[in-house]
C-alpha cells in the first residue's frame, strides 16, 4: 500500500471509547449482536471483494492466469499468518454474538471513574 503524501490534509482522529458493546439498541441483544455481525461481515467482504478486483486486474496486465493461481501452494508461515488473519476475521464479524447487552439503550452511560 502507497504511502499518504505527506502534505494531503487528513482528517482521522482517535476513537472515543464508548460502552456501546453493554447496550441494547433494538429492542433485543442478540438482534443488536446479529445486526452488528451483519455489519462486519459486509465491510469485509465488500473491502476485500474491492482489493480481489483491483489485483486481478494487476495480475491479468502482468501475465498470471488463474491456472497459476489454484496450483499456488502455500508456505507454512503463510498459512499462519493466513490463519491468523482468519482469526481476526472470525472475531470481527461473530464476535458480536458473544456481546451481552445489559444495558438499554436509553440508559445512561456510566460515569467514568
Amino acid at each position: 500500500m502507497a504511502a499518504p503524501e505527506s502534505n494531503r490534509p487528513t482528517f482521522a482522529t482517535d476513537a472515543i471509547p464508548s460502552d456501546v458493546k453493554s447496550g441494547v439498541f433494538l429492542g433485543n441483544s442478540i438482534l443488536d449482536n446479529v445486526v452488528s455481525c451483519l455489519i462486519a461481515m459486509g465491510t469485509e467482504l465488500w473491502s476485500t471483494k474491492r482489493r480481489l478486483k483491483v489485483i486481478e486486474a494487476v495480475m491479468a496486465k502482468n501475465g498470471v492466469t488463474n491456472d497459476m493461481i489454484e496450483k499456488y501452494v502455500p508456505s507454512d508461515a503463510e498459512k499462519a499468518e493466513w490463519e491468523k488473519d482468519r482469526d481476526r476475521f472470525i472475531d470481527l464479524t461473530l464476535g458480536p454474538m458473544s456481546n451481552e447487552g445489559i444495558r438499554d439503550m436509553a440508559a445512561g452511560f456510566p460515569k467514568r471513574g
